[in-house]
């Protein structure tokens, strides 16, 4: 595809993203004033916002890594540094960056949308919608939908924005910001029928031209890089190991006092699933692998007992997990275990899961149709809970056990299943 679509087709998207850029995403675009302070750290940093806004990503980046090193753990630099590597299309050195930012507390939505965009754009497109779940309730519906679409999920954006269109300060950006989402979706007529609210006929339908040159995944990173004004930088080798974030002292002092605890297979370990290790959610990618039991207490030395007087044993009925009752109202946050080819696989993957989690077990679980590119897939999620934040616990828990999911909220189609793991007595062999 020719590069002067892909600019025709970026320059519409920007315009119809500009709520994104103007109030989340305005990581791509400096502020108006630079702070002016008589440290030579704040001279650094305001230097990097005149270099942004000249658009000479080297010299900002320079600046930027200048700052970061004489104050390593100032959130606001590690951030500014994100901003000056995107525009300099360095998008692995951004994704440290902006990650170390969260990391030292930066948690606003400029800085989590910037993030998932670069993740998508790195091909990492299941972190990147799994950092904008986990921070649903602080971006904007219009950013979170229209960034959800770009990262790879474009019906969950349709969703959030065809509802953000019927809020009262919804403007014609939010309508067009919904028709890229039915673009991306591949629902042409809609994405027609929306960009037709705010343009003219002709502009609509050229505006739709431009979109469909530029829609298909295989075009990703290069839609997010013109969507952000900026070139990639093939030959990016990643954030100087110099600046890389370092551990508080009161962080490396517990590393030691843990090194010198008993090992896991000797000490006593903790049925309780609330003393799992939590997962920063602003690192969500998961390396796959096969989850790993729950915690267990110490088995047990085994008596030995003469055959003669040793007991036949009684057939037991397996414990059935007892479904969780929530005492007040149940609210709309799920936990998406997987996506599978149809009703069917997810259907064996909730007992195979269930089998090993008594918590999903205990949960009611829930299918839902997507598409992506064309094809139709079933999620798999569980629901029950009081609020986002327990929704998350659990979550964290499964990732602790090397398992995958992340939170989002229900689908309106989600179909609720009756599942249920039954007690199944165990059967004496014959004599």
């Amino acid at each position: 595809m020719k590069r002067t679509a892909f600019a025709k087709a970026a320059v519409s998207s920007l315009i119809l993203a500009t709520t994104m850029v103007g109030c989340a995403g305005s990581a791509f675009r400096p502020s108006a004033a630079a702070p002016q302070h008589r440290q030579d750290r704040d001279s650094l940093a305001a230097a990097t916002e005149k270099a942004l806004a000249s658009r000479d990503g080297a010299k900002a980046v320079k600046a930027a890594e200048a700052a970061v090193s004489a104050d390593p753990r100032n959130a606001a630099y590690r951030q500014l540094l994100g901003r000056a590597y995107v525009a300099s299309g360095r998008f692995a050195s951004a994704e440290t960056a902006l990650t170390d930012a969260m990391t030292l507390g930066n948690h606003d939505a400029r800085t989590i949308v910037s993030l998932a965009l670069v993740k998508a754009a790195l091909g990492k497109n299941e972190a990147a919608r799994e950092l904008l779940s986990a921070n649903a309730d602080v971006v904007p519906a219009g950013d979170y939908g229209l960034a959800m679409a770009m990262a790879g999920d474009a019906e969950e954006g349709v969703r959030i924005l065809s509802e953000a269109i019927h809020d009262p300060s919804a403007t014609a950006q939010t309508r067009q910001n919904l028709a890229y989402a039915y673009a991306l979706a591949g629902r042409w007529k809609d994405a027609r029928m929306m960009a037709g609210f705010d343009l003219e006929p002709l502009a609509a339908n050229q505006r739709i031209s431009q979109w469909a040159q530029s829609a298909a995944p295989v075009y990703t990173a290069q839609r997010i890089a013109l969507f952000m004004g900026v070139s990639i930088d093939g030959a990016d080798a990643g954030q100087p190991v110099a600046l890389a974030l370092a551990p508080r002292q009161d962080a490396v002092d517990v590393a030691a006092s843990d090194a010198a605890a008993p090992s896991p297979e000797i000490a006593v370990a903790s049925a309780d699933t609330t003393d799992a290790p939590a997962v920063d959610e602003t690192l969500p990618d998961v390396a796959a692998a096969t989850p790993v039991p729950a915690p267990a207490f110490a088995a047990p030395k085994p008596v030995v007992r003469s055959a003669a007087l040793a007991p036949a044993p009684k057939p037991r009925a397996a414990a059935a997990t007892r479904p969780i009752r929530q005492a007040g109202p149940v609210s709309n946050w799920v936990v998406q275990l997987g996506a599978y080819d149809n009703a069917a696989i997810a259907k064996e993957k909730w007992f195979a899961l269930a089998r090993r989690n008594t918590a999903i077990a205990a949960r009611p679980a829930l299918t839902s149709q997507i598409k992506v590119n064309g094809a139709t897939f079933s999620r798999l999620a569980v629901s029950g809970f009081g609020d986002r934040a327990e929704a998350v616990a659990l979550c964290r828990s499964i990732r602790a056990q090397r398992g995958q999911c992340f939170v989002r909220e229900n689908a309106p189609d989600a179909t609720a299943q009756r599942w249920a793991l039954t007690a199944k007595r165990q059967q004496l062999a014959s004599r």
